[in-house]
């Protein structure tokens, strides 16, 4: 198998068992792996990205991550592309969406966000490396809660409009920035966990 140097992203590990990682050079496998397509669009679609998965350090799949092109002829995504891990389910967040891969069916379910993605924040601990069963997405303009299985639990109303971080979350509160007035015109903002309204309504 190619050497980890080949990859411009470290594999996110959770003990030995499941990585994965986007790719961003040639790949090729020693012996022949699935492939499955990621394109959940009914029309125009291309693909951009390949994400590898491994089973104790060997290639079991390789993820192809389609992006829809407008009537224009555009491709509809950012540069932005994350992914975390749990035992069982892999979050890939590219695009407009986030997909959530099933290490034991190989099924895929695709969530569209209606934005541009952001970043991905496992709960409670936003900067773990481990995927949680239920954790936050942002966008360009919004804060999503999710869960792995349920999908969708809550969007917030606008954060911003060129870009939404998360920089703590404590005691069912979540502590933001959204840039309003690119570049740099950042502005705070509190949610609430349970129910992503603002805490203080100045949006």
């Amino acid at each position: 198998m190619a050497s980890q140097s080949r990859f411009s992203e470290k594999r996110l590990k959770l003990t030995m068992v499941y990585t994965a990682q986007f790719l961003d050079t040639e790949f090729y496998p020693e012996s022949p792996i699935p492939r499955i397509d990621i394109n959940p669009f009914s029309r125009g679609a291309k693909k951009r990205q390949r994400v590898l998965i491994c089973k104790h350090d060997e290639p079991v799949t390789l993820l192809y991550i389609y992006v829809e092109v407008d009537d224009d002829g555009y491709l509809l995504e950012q540069c932005f592309r994350e992914c975390l891990l749990n035992e069982n389910k892999i979050a890939l967040l590219y695009g407009q969406h986030v997909h959530l891969f099933d290490t034991v069916s190989y099924e895929v379910k695709s969530l569209y966000l209606h934005d541009y993605v952001g970043h991905l924040y496992p709960l409670p601990a936003i900067s773990s490396r481990v995927l949680s069963n239920t954790f936050l997405v942002t966008t360009f303009l919004y804060t999503f809660l999710i869960n792995v299985d349920s999908g969708i639990i809550w969007q917030s109303k606008q954060c911003a409009i060129d870009g939404v971080v998360i920089d703590d979350v404590q005691d069912n509160v979540i502590y933001g920035s959204g840039e309003w007035d690119p570049p740099g015109g950042w502005e705070p903002f509190r949610l609430s966990l349970s129910t992503g309204h603002f805490i203080d309504e100045t949006k």
